[in-house]
């Protein structure tokens, strides 16, 4: 009997160890059809998700002024001009993310594609680049964003925005119609030389709910960004015509996102201004750190930051470009063993250019 009953138990053990795996499985498989739901729900709120065919990303002119912060001397003539100019942009792409965020919680069940921070080049060599281009069956909205603080009144016949501030501080601005209607008229030639005719519109967008409208642009083409929503509704309204199939505005967006050339913002001023190495962010940059054993410490406040070192290496490509040798890299991150730069070189994998002393590697 005790063998016997030795035996049922081993077999009821088996038995509950099986139940308890069948139940993670349908526990798994619950979770993965809920979270399979939820993924569709969102997909289908937003549109359909491959509707974003480019997002925004942080401009090489904040990334190159985010360096010049780092390396540029506080005791610079230039250094408040630069910091200033680097405030100002953040802003401005704060600004955009804003107005961005707000496509997103829009309901846009039409067949459309968004295109965020897209620059084209003219066949004559002008650039245009448009904040958000939103590509729809029914028409084109190139949308201009604005981060203005204070009260805006607009000389539509001198083609100024002048801004006043709230201590009295007056400034003029060129008129954003006129930069979005150039951007309007290129597009249209895009789209006849591609064989479509379709609405090119245009809008400003202010993403700074401190900008006070005057009534000199009540008949302007200029929103808040809360009434993006509305005003996309209104468009449809406006022009209830289909011009271009499901396919051809698929093909048009992905032509215009091939056009997409990014320019690289260049800075006006020398490269010795800038301090050279791997600089310490824990004493705010005053200080370079050393290489020691295969690791990046500052001698000031101990620090050991190898991350540091991949920071240094996109500033170098930010101030010089994107090709490095082992010459270049021994005098910027200051290392006078060649060997010792030759193994840094090669554990980075990058690609290389040409052989032995004329080898150089790429900066990615």
């Amino acid at each position: 009997m005790g063998d016997k009953l030795k035996k049922l138990v081993d077999k009821l053990v088996k038995l509950v160890d099986k139940s308890i795996k069948l139940v993670d499985k349908l526990i798994k498989l619950v979770d993965k059809q809920s979270n399979s739901f939820d993924k569709v729900h969102y997909n289908l709120a937003k549109g359909g998700e491959n509707m974003l065919l480019k997002k925004r990303e942080v401009s090489s002119k904040q990334l190159t002024l985010e360096m010049i912060e780092r390396r540029l001397p506080k005791s610079h003539p230039k250094s408040t001009y630069y910091q200033e100019m680097l405030n100002r942009t953040r802003a401005g792409y704060a600004g955009e993310q804003r107005v961005d965020q707000e496509w997103q919680e829009i309901y846009l069940e039409q067949c459309h594609y968004l295109l965020h921070d897209v620059q084209l080049k003219a066949e004559g060599g002008a650039i245009h680049q448009m904040d958000t281009l939103y590509m729809s069956r029914n028409f084109v909205l190139i949308v201009e964003i604005k981060n203005i603080v204070g009260r805006v009144e607009y000389m539509e016949d001198n083609h100024q925005f002048i801004r006043i501030t709230s201590d009295g501080k007056v400034d003029g601005f060129r008129s954003p119609f006129d930069q979005v209607k150039r951007h309007a008229r290129f597009m249209r030639q895009i789209f006849q030389k591609a064989g479509y005719h379709i609405p090119i519109v245009y809008m400003i967008v202010s993403a700074n709910p401190k900008m006070i409208m005057s009534a000199s642009l009540s008949a302007q083409p200029i929103i808040h960004v809360s009434g993006l929503a509305e005003k996309v509704e209104q468009l449809f309204l406006r022009h209830s015509e289909i011009c271009l199939s499901e396919k051809a505005l698929r093909e048009i967006s992905k032509h215009i996102l091939k056009m997409h050339k990014p320019t690289q913002w260049t800075m006006d001023m020398k490269m010795d201004e800038l301090k050279k190495g791997v600089i310490c962010s824990k004493c705010d940059y005053r200080f370079v750190m050393q290489y020691r054993q295969g690791k990046w410490g500052c001698e000031n406040c101990g620090e050991v930051d190898n991350q540091a070192f991949n920071d240094a290496l996109k500033d170098y490509r930010y101030m010089y470009g994107e090709l490095i040798s082992n010459s270049l890299f021994q005098d910027f991150f200051g290392i006078s063993c060649s060997k010792t730069v030759y193994k840094i070189l090669k554990s980075l994998q990058l690609q290389e250019v040409g052989a032995k002393k004329n080898r150089k590697y790429i900066i990615k």
